[in-house]
């Protein structure tokens, strides 16, 4: 494939740090993400599950994720199929595929991967020379639309259970036996689905009548819990991309689970119980995490970190421990009523973007439905502080179409939003305020199942009160489309009567719905209409007593739990926090194995402080090489490589002054991607005291194949910059197809010209280059050009010494053999 045909080659390449390649192994297990490459690898679950099974002997995890557009057209073009990042494996030839569901506007990218991996969609129509399909993830808990694609779906935790799947697998692998056997064979591990065992049956009025098991035992399917976070694996040495990634930093999962029970959230029920890593394991995790990556920013992540047991002393010994590498820390789901001010004076150390709180809902009333637990007067004191310690932009996120939410409630959001602007000017900052609106769509296994969501039309009418609203108070607002919504609500709630819909609507060309360059309503309309469906059927209110299409599927929170609370919201009563110790009797625990696990008080003996020296700068100039996939790289890219491998290996790298500091590079000028060379440069400031030979070895020793350095040597702290001793470039360009004696012929003819300009057009400016006035020497030599020009990309030459201006750069192959220094 040729990757510089495509938007962002580093998503294609594979080899990053961290990556581990099996080229032997028993079983092949393909980690399917359906979205783009810096979607899916900013996935928690994904990583754990790549190195867990990674780990054990014989079993090789690979990524795969949905290749964005242009290169499927070039997979098409080719007839190359979709196959694994580590290997080149086509999926075909995998023995399991696992797909992450992770959200609903992902379905169509599903089918969208086997297809283009060569693998028939239905499983009724694939025998065990086919991989088996999986699927888990937080849509799991109501993957009815699909179960015609799966094989099997896991509910619950996975970090047990897909081991023991993987092990079954290679177990039928070796014993040889029938796909039915395989099935029956996982359908005795806990937590493991399979839907080809269950028939849905419907009423005329289109409702299920029934979901009948067709095995004797195995009538529902309860998900697997992982008693014990604390015990359980936690990758600490992940693989980190070449590119920027959603979420590009070391992320530690802190705790799993939440016990506040609002009422609207699924993952609040499908998560439980509450489960708490230890103060001590995070720092570990946290401390080798850093070393294998070279990452500058942690993250600690939960449902609602700021809920966790030890979050100040912990943060407070973070802070601390790191300050001197600048590293900084990030909690991305706080609860205002979990901001106390020893936390927000730890957090306001550390850069200061943004801060980031979810009423949820414009009124108490509404909050005291949806069982939020924070009033007007917590979110105002809460801006307060924040304002007051130096923050000046509040993000807050609400929710439109709650159940029994009313027009006023709605206006109710802009006056809320205002009151929170407001607290700034105490504070003596000008604070601005972000309200981001999504619409509530009802999930499965939450107290509002049963509620219906509002129409498009309802949606963007509030949209267009708040949007009006907001305006006038001075306030920036942001909104969910209405049509992303709708979606997202017909196949949260769907069944399988929507599996021939997605298939349609892949045929129509739906690919990346959750991307709003990408999304069609009108191709989705013609799917539903092809199939003789009507969406806004399933958007409907549920009767209490209706069989819903996940029934048989068990979280472990009770239906009569979900009712009750169902009936306390309607009750605007409050359901309080069981962490405290007050059961709310959801049915979850056992209270034994599994139950609440919280940390306790921390006992954390903070590093001793070393006194800051200022270091004495040293200037180590070097020499690199750029060969393989790495010729891919951008200079962005290639930027990013060298910051991470700095810090792996313990180069004592300087930083710039300033609010932002950056490692104190310097590289020669950028050379095309696409284009091997051999002669890269860069300057780098370490602090003095480390041989130019180790900076070498330790460098060597953390980059990825491709990337090699191969002269280093300390120079002058106050020499010139690289960039401005370079005089000429030695380049070496194949052509594809080039007659010899022609060649020849139209070097000595570009030669002979006195001028060559081109129009170059970069951000809307027009630059004119005059290539041969930049050329010092040219040649022929069969098919190979030899050049040695000051400016000028090596294509361009190309096209003006053949003048074929169709030449692209995957029509020749560059590389970079010297440069020249000025003299």
């Amino acid at each position: 494939m040729n990757l510089l045909a495509v938007e962002k080659p580093a998503r294609y390449m594979g080899g990053e740090m961290g990556s581990i390649r099996k080229d032997s192994a028993d079983l092949r297990f393909a980690l399917a993400f359906p979205d783009v490459y810096e979607v899916g690898m900013s996935h928690l679950g994904l990583k754990i599950l790549y190195h867990l099974l990674n780990e054990l002997e014989g079993i090789a995890a690979e990524r795969v994720f949905a290749p964005w557009p242009d290169m499927e057209t070039q997979m098409l073009s080719a007839g190359v199929p979709l196959a694994t990042l580590e290997t080149g494996t086509p999926l075909s030839e995998c023995d399991i595929i696992g797909f992450t569901l992770q959200y609903e506007l992902s379905y169509t990218n599903i089918l969208n991967m086997l297809r283009l991996g060569g693998i028939p969609l239905l499983a009724s129509e694939r025998d065990n020379s086919f991989p088996l399909i999986l699927a888990g993830g937080p849509c799991a808990y109501n993957p009815e639309p699909l179960v015609p694609f799966f094989d099997a779906v896991l509910l619950g935790d996975g970090e047990e259970a897909v081991v023991e799947i993987a092990q079954a697998v290679l177990e039928a692998k070796k014993a040889g036996g029938t796909k039915d056997q395989l099935l029956a064979r996982l359908s005795a591990i806990e937590g493991v689905y399979i839907p080809s065992y269950f028939e849905p049956l419907y009423a005329p009025d289109h409702t299920l009548s029934a979901v009948t098991p067709l095995k004797p035992g195995y009538a529902s399917v309860r998900r697997r819990f992982l008693a014990d976070l604390d015990a359980a694996p936690y990758p600490d040495s992940p693989v980190v991309p070449f590119m920027k990634t959603i979420h590009d930093r070391v992320a530690v999962e802190i705790a799993r689970g939440c016990t506040r029970g609002c009422r609207f959230c699924q993952a609040g029920y499908v998560y439980r119980p509450l489960r708490e890593r230890s103060p001590e394991t995070i720092l570990n995790v946290i401390e080798k995490s850093l070393k294998a990556t070279g990452y500058d920013e942690i993250s600690l992540l939960s449902l609602s970190t700021g809920d966790y047991s030890c979050v100040t002393p912990l943060v407070t010994e973070l802070m601390s421990r790191y300050a001197e590498d600048r590293v900084a820390v990030s909690l991305p789901s706080l609860r205002v009523g979990s901001l106390s001010d020893e936390l927000i004076d730890e957090i306001k150390k550390v850069r200061k973007t943004g801060f980031t709180l979810a009423p949820e809902a414009g009124s108490d009333r509404m909050r005291q439905v949806i069982n939020k637990g924070i009033t007007e007067a917590d979110l105002i004191a809460g801006a307060a502080a924040i304002y007051g310690a130096g923050w000046r932009l509040i993000k807050l996120y609400f929710m439109i179409g709650l159940p029994g939410e009313t027009a006023e409630d709605v206006a109710q959001i802009a006056t809320l939003a205002r009151k929170v602007k407001d607290q700034s000017k105490g504070s003596g900052v000008s604070g601005d305020v972000t309200v981001a609106v999504s619409t509530f769509v009802p999930k499965a296994h939450t107290p509002f199942q049963w509620e219906p969501q509002i129409s498009m039309q309802e949606t963007t009418d509030f949209q267009y009160q708040l949007h009006c609203d907001l305006k006038k108070r001075k306030l920036k607002f942001k909104w969910q489309d209405a049509p992303l919504s709708f979606m997202e609500g017909v196949f949260a709630r769907g069944d399988r009567r929507l599996a021939p819909v997605l298939i349609r609507a892949v045929e129509l060309g739906c690919r990346f719905d959750g991307w709003h360059e990408h999304f069609s309503l009108q191709r989705w309309l013609q799917a539903f209409a092809d199939c003789g469906v009507e969406p806004e059927w399933y958007l409907r209110r549920r009767e209490l007593d209706e069989i819903l299409p996940w029934d048989h599927l068990d979280c472990g929170v009770t239906r009569e739990f979900l009712l009750a609370e169902r009936k306390q919201a309607l009750a605007e009563a409050a359901t309080t926090d069981c962490r405290d110790g007050s059961c709310s009797a959801c049915g979850i625990c056992d209270f034994t194995v599994v139950t609440n696990r919280i940390s306790g008080n921390a006992n954390l003996p903070p590093r001793p402080v070393k006194p800051f020296e200022e270091p004495t700068a040293a200037r180590m100039r070097l020499r690199f090489s750029k060969t393989g996939v790495m010729r891919y790289l951008s200079h962005l890219e290639l930027i990013t490589v060298f910051t991470r491998a700095v810090s792996r290996g313990g180069v004592p790298i300087l930083f710039s002054l300033g609010f932002h500091p950056h490692p104190r590079f310097s590289f020669g000028t950028a050379t095309s991607v696409g284009v091997e060379s051999r002669a890269e440069y860069m300057d780098m400031f370490v602090a003095a005291g480390m041989a130019s030979l180790e900076v070498q070895d330790r460098l060597n020793a953390v980059l990825p194949e491709g990337l090699r350095i191969m002269e280093c040597e300390e120079t002058a702290a106050k020499s010139p910059s690289i960039s401005t001793l370079i005089d000429a470039t030695h380049y070496r360009i194949t052509f594809d197809k080039a007659e010899p004696e022609h060649l020849q012929r139209q070097c000595v003819q570009f030669m002979a010209q006195t001028t060559c300009v081109i129009q170059r057009t970069k951000k809307g400016v027009t630059q004119a280059v005059d290539l041969r006035g930049e050329t010092v020497t040219l040649s022929a030599e069969g098919q190979v050009l030899d050049l040695v020009a000051r400016r000028g990309k090596p294509v361009e030459f190309a096209r003006a010494i053949t003048g074929d201006e169709t030449l692209q750069g995957d029509n020749i192959q560059v590389e970079k053999r010297d440069v020249i220094f000025a003299q």
